[in-house]
C-alpha cells in the first residue's frame, strides 16, 4: 500500500495560460479567433486542465503514482486562457481495492468547471495484454468522416515517436510545473502523455469539425521516461448520439518501448 506523503484535502490555485504552439494558431485555442468569435479568450484545452488535476496525485503519492495510480476527469463547461482556477481533491477514500479522493475544479466565479478523481489502488494493477490494442501506423491521407459516420470497432492509428528531452522540457513548462520529482526521478507528465494520445489517435480520421473532450479515464501500469520510444493502439468501442450530436468512445494502450504503461478510456464529441 502507498501511503500519501502529504495529507487532504489537497488544493492548488493555477494561472491558466497555454503556451505559443503552432498547432493553437488559427483555431479556438487561438486568443484572436477566439475573440472574434464571442469568446472572451481561447478555450483551454480538456487535456490541459487534465493535466493540472494529476499535478494534485504526483503531489499525495509522487512516483508511485505516475507507475500505478488512475484518475478520471469529465468536464463541465469551458475553461479561458488567462483564467485563475482552483483544483480541489476532497478527503481520501478508502474503497477497499484501493484509496481515492473526489476532485473539483472551479473557474474564478466559484463555478465548477470539471471533476472527476484521483485514485491509488492497493496492488500494483495487472496490464492489458498488449496483443489486444493494433499498432497501426498514421495516414498521409486520413480517411474523411462525416458527423455519425464511426463505428464501435474501429481501429486507431498513431506515429512511432521518441520522447525527446526537448519534449519533456516543454511539457513541464505547459503545466508551469515545478515539481523536483520530474527531473529527479526524469518521468514523464501525465498531462503531456494524454495530450500525444489525443493528438495521434485524433489524427485517425479527417473530421468537419474539432474534437471535443467530455471525459477520460486513465490507469498507469509503468512510469514514462525521455527518450524511450512510444506509441498507441487501439479501438473504438462505443459510439451514440445526444441531442443531435455525436459522441465517440476510445481504449487506447500507451506503448514504452514494448511495455504497456497506461490505458485511456475518453469519451469526445465528434459532430
Amino acid at each position: 500500500m502507498s501511503v500519501p506523503s502529504t495529507s487532504f484535502p489537497l488544493e492548488l490555485k493555477v494561472h491558466v495560460l497555454l503556451g505559443h504552439a503552432p498547432h493553437y494558431r488559427g483555431s479556438i485555442h487561438d486568443d484572436d479567433v477566439a475573440r472574434e468569435r464571442g469568446y472572451k479568450a481561447a478555450l483551454v484545452p480538456g487535456a490541459f486542465i487534465y493535466g493540472h488535476i494529476s499535478r494534485l496525485a504526483i503531489n499525495a503519492w509522487g512516483q508511485d503514482w505516475a507507475a500505478h495510480g488512475a484518475m478520471s476527469a469529465r468536464f463541465r463547461r469551458p475553461v479561458y486562457n488567462h483564467e485563475d482556477i482552483t483544483v480541489r481533491a476532497g478527503p481520501l477514500l478508502d474503497e477497499g481495492n484501493g484509496s481515492k479522493a473526489l476532485v473539483v475544479v472551479r473557474n474564478e466565479e466559484g463555478e465548477t468547471v470539471a471533476e472527476g478523481w484521483i485514485a491509488m489502488p492497493h496492488r500494483h494493477p495487472e496490464p492489458p495484454v498488449a496483443s489486444a490494442a493494433p499498432l497501426l501506423p498514421t495516414l498521409d491521407n486520413p480517411v474523411v468522416v462525416a458527423a455519425g459516420g464511426l463505428q464501435a470497432g474501429l481501429p486507431l492509428r498513431s506515429r512511432k515517436r521518441v520522447l525527446t528531452r526537448e519534449m519533456f522540457e516543454s511539457s513541464l513548462a505547459d503545466f508551469d510545473e515545478t515539481h523536483a520529482i520530474y527531473r529527479d526521478r526524469d518521468f514523464v507528465h501525465s498531462g503531456m502523455l494524454m495530450r500525444l494520445a489525443m493528438g495521434d489517435t485524433n489524427s485517425t480520421w479527417k473530421l468537419p469539425g474539432p474534437f471535443v473532450l467530455v471525459s477520460t479515464e486513465t490507469q498507469h501500469f509503468g512510469m514514462v521516461r525521455a527518450g524511450q520510444q512510444i506509441r498507441f493502439g487501439g479501438h473504438v468501442i462505443q459510439t451514440f448520439e445526444r441531442k443531435g450530436r455525436h459522441y465517440l468512445v476510445t481504449e487506447e494502450l500507451l506503448f514504452a518501448e514494448s511495455t504497456v504503461a497506461a490505458r485511456f478510456l475518453r469519451t469526445q464529441i465528434y459532430g
